[in-house]
């Protein structure tokens, strides 16, 4: 698919996304859609890292931070959630530099491994910590419409605001991988050593790169806290929730791209609350035997992802037309 063919896909997305809420009455469809731009953005900021070979299963450890602080905030303190928003991003960030230094040597699966590790301490410290966080039961956001404490008694602010956040996330993410910093995570990702050698500091982009994904994490944190009015230590700190489903998002979409991301939340995102739902009341826990079966097949049959098969259909295409060079890249 061509360059000028994808920006006019996305821009007529955005028109539609634009005004469904005008011709969509279900409280249902709203709260997915939603839902879908809410894991939009964070499998895209999940993935920033990727572009440089770090895999981290541990992003729920940024959301729970930034979510913690912005409800401890409004509901123990009473500041303002657009106060609490740019504090959970910086506190996120502290955590982000927490996590990162100790673990920049590690490669592979140890760096993976030792991010779960990070979520789980935290998730920990979040139950014990019953002073601040009321421990395992958690703390409610009040319930007072308005904008100045983001909540709304309708389902289309959050719809706009969640789109807002989706398209925001993507296009600093495409920033970030057409940017000095990207061609270095890439070429880390391609080769360390030899990008080591060319005089890239490889350490530096690494860490600047998850700390744009722990902050944006973070905030994405503090808004959806917002959108449930309920913040709890197993539900914000989720292993399942906010680490491995962006991360399987992202393999599924075509992980280290632009647009795999979002395909993969797209088609994932309404098919996980599906199986959850239909299958939960088969058997608990059945529908992460399907998203295992998907995942397998998506490995071996597609290793690239869906965002694979564009890119592969355009190429067919050029070298059918006569082009010596193939396809367009579809990021």
């Amino acid at each position: 698919m061509s360059a000028k063919r994808l920006q006019l896909l996305g821009i007529t997305l955005l028109a539609a996304a634009i005004v469904i809420p005008a011709f969509v009455d279900s409280r249902f469809i709203l709260q997915m859609l939603t839902l879908i731009f809410f894991s939009i953005a964070m499998t895209s900021a999940w993935n920033i890292p990727v572009f440089g070979g770090k895999m981290s299963l541990g992003h729920a450890a940024f959301f729970g931070i930034g979510g913690y602080t912005g409800a401890i905030l409004y509901v123990k303190f009473g500041v303002s959630p657009w106060i609490g928003l740019p504090a959970g991003v910086a506190v996120s960030l502290l955590g982000g530099v927490i996590m990162t230094l100790p673990l920049l040597r590690l490669r592979g699966p140890f760096f993976t491994l030792a991010t779960i590790a990070f979520a789980e301490v935290l998730r920990m410290i979040a139950i014990d910590w019953r002073s601040l966080t009321n421990g395992s039961v958690g703390l409610n956001i009040p319930f007072k419409p308005g904008w100045a404490n983001l909540t709304f008694q309708s389902g289309a602010p959050f719809y706009f605001i969640s789109l807002i956040l989706a398209i925001a996330v993507v296009f600093i993410a495409y920033r970030l991988r057409h940017s000095a910093l990207g061609f270095h995570l890439r070429a880390s990702a391609s080769n360390d050593e030899a990008a080591q050698a060319l005089g890239v500091d490889t350490r530096r982009a690494h860490f600047i790169g998850l700390l744009w994904s722990s902050g944006l994490t973070g905030l994405i944190g503090v808004f959806y806290v917002f959108f449930i009015y309920v913040v709890e230590p197993n539900t914000m700190f989720s292993t399942t929730l906010f680490s491995l489903q962006p991360a399987l998002n992202g393999i599924i979409g075509g992980i280290g791209t632009i647009w795999g991301p979002v395909i993969g939340a797209v088609i994932m995102t309404p098919l996980g609350e599906y199986l959850r739902v239909y299958l939960g009341t088969i058997q608990q826990g059945l529908n992460f035997v399907v998203y295992g079966v998907v995942l397998i097949v998506t490995v071996n049959f597609i290793p690239g992802g869906i965002v694979s098969l564009v890119r592969l259909k355009s190429s067919n295409r050029s070298n059918g037309s006569g082009s010596p060079s193939g396809a367009t890249e579809a990021h």
